[in-house]
């Protein structure tokens, strides 16, 4: 049987078997958002398919008098309301984040490391509302900029030595 590559791809997200690209991501937790409403979705809304993402699909398919497949295929995404993928987000450079801060030559371990504590200590402060996921964002800069000036830093938007000291990344919890 020969499929589009799109609904191919589509299909082995869903199931989780394969690493799913940030566009199927979004489409993915769009889809669980709209079936979550209606219903059908009672898992978290993550953008990582599953059994728990195909059998809602599978159902809203039967409910919908649509052919059952358990993906997302066309049909499913109109009836679903979504009228086209969602965008992925926008990610920066992970080193322009650093530029210029203490972090700036260390491994990207450490780096994905700290940039995790900072949407978690930014998100824990309401400043951040995305994934805790160690990439950097748009969202995750604009976050650092409002937390920067609110703490009467300069607002540049970067994890330099004052933002890493302020927001105490690195150091271990107190018991």
């Amino acid at each position: 049987m020969i499929f589009p590559m799109r609904t191919l791809v589509l299909a082995l997200c869903v199931c989780g078997t394969l690493s799913t690209p940030l566009q199927a991501d979004e489409l993915i937790r769009a889809a669980q958002l709209r079936l979550s409403k209606l219903g059908y979705y009672k898992g978290k809304v993550d953008g990582s398919g599953g059994s728990m993402t195909c059998a809602a699909i599978r159902r809203f398919q039967v409910a919908g008098k649509l052919k059952v497949t358990g993906e997302l295929n066309q049909q499913t995404i109109t009836q679903l309301g979504i009228d086209k993928a969602v965008p992925a987000p926008s990610y920066k450079a992970i080193g322009g984040l650093f530029s210029g801060g203490p972090l700036a030559h260390s491994d990207s371990e450490l780096q994905v490391a700290a940039i995790r504590q900072a949407q978690a200590k930014l998100a824990d402060l309401g400043f951040y509302g995305g994934k805790h996921n160690g990439l950097p964002s748009e969202a995750l800069s604009t976050a650092i900029k409002d937390w920067q000036s609110a703490n009467k830093r300069q607002p540049t938007g970067k994890l330099d030595a004052p933002t890493i000291e302020g927001l105490k990344i690195g150091r271990a919890a107190k018991p």
